[in-house]
Order: structure tokens, then sequence, then C-alpha cells
């Protein structure tokens, strides 16, 4: 990443601390957020120092197109057609779309499906407390059954 670059995001990122700390954050608080901020520009940094294989390769396809590597350069190519033209991306580019790829294809059905299991649990909790609520119910009506039975009895005698 460029000197410029990681000035410039971490400027943005001090900015965007000091605005959205009140009075009443704590240091803790405001530490975290530093850390934070630190973490995602390691990160930057850390894509910047992938080295990139010398052969050609297909990172990814996404419906109709394919992000592709091939002499040290980036492009995008229609799967489906190979009368339609390549397009030629930038490392930085082909970044945000593996990314996008990443989240769309990969982090999104992880969250999804955590999502359905929790309202699976949700609705198993439900039925569950449903139920006791159906069997408390029962009970009071045969104990009212059995007092009714018994006040007959006594009336009786």
């Amino acid at each position: 990443m460029k000197e410029d670059e990681k000035d410039f995001l971490e400027e943005s990122f001090r900015k965007e601390v000091l605005k959205s700390m009140d009075k009443n954050l704590s240091e803790k608080e405001k530490k975290e957020l530093m850390e934070e901020a630190n973490v995602s520009l390691k990160f930057l940094d850390k894509i910047n120092e992938i080295e990139l294989p010398k052969d050609n390769y297909v990172i990814f396809t996404d419906g109709k197109e394919q992000l592709i590597y091939e002499n040290g350069e980036f492009f995008v190519v229609s799967s489906t057609s190979t009368l339609k033209q390549r397009k030629k991306k930038t490392k930085k580019e082909a970044t945000d779309m593996y990314l996008d790829y990443f989240i769309k294809y990969q982090l999104n059905p992880i969250l999804d499906s955590r999502k359905e299991k929790q309202k699976a649990i949700e609705e198993k909790a439900k039925t569950k407390a449903n139920k006791t609520k159906q069997i408390q119910k029962i009970a009071e009506d045969k104990k009212i059954k059995n007092d009714k039975i018994i006040e007959k009895e006594d009336l009786t005698r």
C-alpha cells in the first residue's frame, strides 16, 4: 500500500472515530475503536503483501462472468460467450470484485444458515411453551372436574 494512501486511511479512521466519540465514551471504548482501525489498516497491508502466482488461472466464476489472472494482469471475461471482449481490471478492482464474490457466495450463506437455525430454535421454544400451556390447561380442567365431582359427592351424602 502506498504511504500516502495509508496516511489517508489512517486519517479517515481517526476522523471517523472522533466523530463517533461522545464525551460519554470511556477510555477503554476509545482504545477499542482505535485498535479496530489499526486492524483494518493491517488487513489492507496484508492484501498488498500477497504474492501473485506466475501461472494463469481463473479466480472465480460468478454467473456469466469470470475473473481471470493472466501474465500478471486481471481480466473479466464472459463465461457464456467467447465473442465478448475481456475487460482489464486493476489489482484493487480485482480485489474488490473477489471480496464481493466471497461475501455473496461464502459468507452470506453461512449467515443465512445461522439465521435459519436461530429461527428453528425459536420455533421449537415457542412450540414447547405452547405444549406446556396446553398441558397446564388440561391439568387445570381435570382439577376443576375433580373438584365438581367431589362437591356433588359431598352434596349427595
